[in-house]
């Protein structure tokens, strides 16, 4: 018989958990070589412990690619202690930076009952003595408050090494169901040893991790139907740092609309017209609420003790920013406008009127977008993101490279929400009573 009379058998093909754990070896041997990029020709007094990582690097390579069954498994389990001893060496190893130390002596105001907006940082100039006329505590004090026992432990910035593990946690709870075991360890993976993404926020004690690990919160929360809890989480991002707000809004719109819509059906309902609450569940009403009186409890007090310092600290001075390069080099302002004034295409000014217009209008356009098309939790995160890009993208103030992992985790989280495939009955993408 010829072979055209024949049936060909079927090609052999890996099954689908089989695929995924030699996807997740890939992953791992992609980070673990890139950290040895990362490595190459650094100098011993950056990485202190090089010698280490390299050995530590070379061990995991080989366990990637060994065909051991249990391999995978034990590289995920090395992952955790790998980045968090990572993020212990960068964020343990001293720092003359200016925003740890300010962040340090505003915690410090704080617990001797002095408002951090109105007493300057003196630290910053006792460890940078070029320093001029540097401002006060500039960002919302909710990561101050978060930040008072680790301050009493010796080092702020244990705060952040531990938002960074609990934010990879929260990531694989939210993920484990619906992508399934070895997808989400991919996902996770990266947050975990993906060095240059934590190492500069860490050693100069950005209080961006928190933000971070906040919004992994409420989603969690808000994904496993504890839509108070999220209220709670998002009232924090909100009370941490200004730019917070690019999450706070589609997810606020997300707590709100289903009040809202009971509201006006109420309202249409009656004949008079009138306005009620009574019988709205307080499901329904309590979370928005809570969350509003926990952003102002956090907020509020030090704004009031003096209006004009705290509004100059964190809006005006910002608003001030310019699209110029920071520390003499441009790549540590990643906008639009920056690259432009780097290159030399337009001269600051110009660049800085040009980038508010741009920034202006599509800020508005995203921000009409997420009010009309937020219906679900991923619909919330998806706009979040596009909130994210736009306004890092087109501003015209000062954008450092280590904001973009903001855009980055919500359109993760995003990616994740609408995963197609396994799900669980726990999951809750819209709010019980939308």
């Amino acid at each position: 018989m010829s072979m055209e009379g024949r049936e060909r058998p079927p090609i052999a093909s890996a099954s689908p958990p089989t695929t995924h754990v030699e996807l997740f070896r890939l992953v791992l041997l992609v980070l673990l070589v890139s950290q040895m990029f990362v490595h190459y020709d650094a100098h011993p007094k950056v990485f202190v412990h090089i010698n280490l990582y390299l050995l530590v690097n070379l061990a995991l390579i080989v366990l990637a690619v060994l065909p051991w069954r249990r391999a995978p498994t034990l590289l995920w389990l090395l992952a955790w202690p790998l980045g968090a001893l990572m993020r212990w060496d960068w964020g343990t190893r001293f720092t003359r930076s200016d925003v740890y130390w300010a962040t340090t002596q505003a915690v410090q105001f704080l617990l001797h009952g002095q408002n951090p907006y109105t007493h300057v940082p003196t630290l910053v100039y006792k460890y940078q003595p070029e320093a001029v006329n540097y401002p006060t505590y500039s960002y919302f004090p909710g990561a101050l408050f978060a930040e008072i026992p680790f301050y009493l432990l010796g080092n702020v910035r244990l705060g952040l090494i531990v938002a960074e593990m609990g934010t990879a946690l929260l990531l694989y709870l939210f993920a484990r169901p619906r992508m399934g075991v070895w997808p989400a360890r991919c996902l996770v993976a990266f947050w975990l040893l993906f060095l240059r993404g934590f190492q500069v926020p860490l050693r100069l004690g950005i209080i961006d991790p928190l933000l971070l690990f906040w919004i992994a919160l409420a989603v969690y929360l808000y994904g496993q139907g504890k839509v108070l809890g999220s209220a709670l989480a998002v009232a924090m991002v909100m009370a941490t740092k200004q730019y917070g707000v690019i999450f706070a809004l589609p997810l606020g719109i997300l707590l709100l609309r289903p009040l809202v819509t009971q509201v006006w059906e109420r309202r249409r309902s009656r004949a008079r017209g009138g306005i009620t609450f009574a019988g709205i569940p307080r499901e329904v009403w309590l979370p928005p609420l809570a969350g509003m009186l926990l952003a102002a409890a956090v907020v509020l007090p030090l704004a009031c003790l003096s209006p004009n310092a705290f509004l100059d600290a964190t809006i005006l001075n910002h608003s001030r920013e310019t699209p110029r390069p920071m520390l003499g080099t441009p790549q540590w302002n990643e906008s639009i406008a920056a690259q432009l004034v780097a290159l030399g295409w337009l001269g600051i000014g110009a660049a800085t009127v040009v980038a508010r217009v741009a920034s202006v209008a599509v800020l508005l356009w995203a921000a009409g977008m997420t009010v009309v098309r937020t219906r679900d939790l991923g619909s919330a995160l998806r706009w979040s993101a596009v909130l994210g890009v736009v306004l890092f993208a087109f501003s015209g103030a000062e954008v450092q490279f280590f904001y973009w992992r903001l855009p980055v985790l919500l359109f993760a989280l995003y990616t994740i929400a609408h995963w197609p495939g396994q799900s669980t009955g726990r999951d809750a993408m819209t709010h019980p009573y939308a």
